[in-house]
């Protein structure tokens, strides 16, 4: 039988991770692609929080947070070169994605702020940037 190296929290953590998906501009590409990445392949590094973190709960007790990995994936969009609009089944998958995202009335959430970005979690993981 093989050996994992990692203990069961660990092996959990990483399976089992928030999913943001990236949609870039084709300028974002063309700039990337200089390096031979995408623009998600470019953030991956930075998806790791490697020191402890803090958060609230819904009961506003502080709990830390260790190894916070975040997965990023490119959402892969090939519009037909007559129109640069999205297909209605693309249309339909993002507006899911973000009704999805959408705080339910009454519920409590917990936020961190972090420079331009609020930090929402209530079992879910979404980010937000503030407006200025």
């Amino acid at each position: 039988m093989a050996q994992c190296v990692q203990s069961v929290q660990e092996f959990i953590q990483d399976s089992f991770v928030p999913m943001v998906a990236v949609l870039s501009s084709e300028e974002a590409e063309k700039v990337t692609r200089k390096n031979n990445l995408n623009f998600a392949e470019l953030l991956r590094p930075f998806c790791r929080l490697t020191s402890e973190g803090h958060i609230r709960d819904p009961n506003n007790q502080v709990q830390p947070v260790k190894n916070l990995r975040i997965c990023v994936n490119n959402v892969l969009t090939s519009p037909t070169p007559a129109s640069g609009a999205l297909s209605p089944a693309q249309r339909r998958l993002l507006n899911e994605a973000v009704l999805s995202c959408q705080p339910q009335e009454g519920v409590v959430t917990s936020t961190i702020t972090a420079g331009d970005y609020d930090l929402n979690f209530n079992g879910e993981f979404t980010i937000r940037q503030l407006h200025m």
